[in-house]
């Protein structure tokens, strides 16, 4: 198989199969990109302290395509496949810790991050049509010294909502204008002060959803 000007053999029936699985994805993966993917369904599913032998040995073969492939996803092949083969699946959990979360992000946390990233686009939306002299008023009340722009997640203590975003913008291709930061870290827990915001952004007397924020009601969002 080639990809990526990667060439080596692979049994038929193996690369078949990755194949029809890349085939269902939306948006469609290379070989390399679907082979990093099932290496994170197969960590996905792995219990809390071990292994069955026949996940090692299936994760010890994606291992190898992925290495073959040249995959540069999120685990690395050769790391992955050192603590598969010394029995140190804490090292797996340590080194990714969202992978043994053991839960789904649920319906409410969907719900609270797209109204999240809604009241941001129209924050960088209104302030992006405001006259020079409102800018300077906005940036010398809040503190902000170029724009505001969407802080992102805390990496920390808000990875549900940061994988949640992640996922609209980058599989769903939900809110595109935020493809490729709408989980950035921010550095700092930023989950109440979303909240705070959101919940004077509901207050608004506003007659449409496309309607831009006044100075003063981007100082109130901003500084909430």
């Amino acid at each position: 198989m080639t990809d990526n000007h990667s060439e080596f053999t692979l049994d038929p029936e193996l690369l078949g199969r990755i194949d029809a699985w890349r085939a269902e994805q939306k948006p469609s993966l290379t070989r390399s990109q679907a082979v990093s993917e099932l290496l994170m369904v197969g960590l996905d599913r792995q219990s809390s302290s071990s292994l069955s032998l026949g996940e090692k040995l299936i994760l010890s073969i994606l291992c190898d395509v992925g290495r073959k492939v040249g995959s540069t996803g999120m685990v690395d092949p050769d790391f992955l496949e050192a603590a598969i083969k010394g029995g140190h699946s804490w090292a797996i959990e340590w080194e990714h810790p969202s992978l043994s979360h053991g839960h789904t992000n649920s319906q409410n946390t969907a719900d609270f991050v797209i109204r999240v990233l809604s009241m941001w686009r129209l924050i960088e939306d209104s302030f992006e049509q405001l006259p020079e002299g409102d800018k300077r008023l906005v940036r010398g009340e809040t503190g902000i010294a170029g724009v505001p722009v969407f802080p992102g997640w805390d990496s920390d203590h808000e990875a549900n909502y940061k994988s949640t975003a992640r996922f609209m913008t980058e599989q769903m291709n939900l809110m595109p204008m935020f493809k490729g930061r709408s989980a950035i870290d921010s550095g700092e827990p930023v989950l109440k002060r979303y909240k705070r915001m959101l919940s004077r952004f509901t207050k608004l007397d506003r007659q449409g959803a496309d309607q831009f924020l006044s100075v003063k009601e981007l100082l109130g969002l901003l500084s909430a």
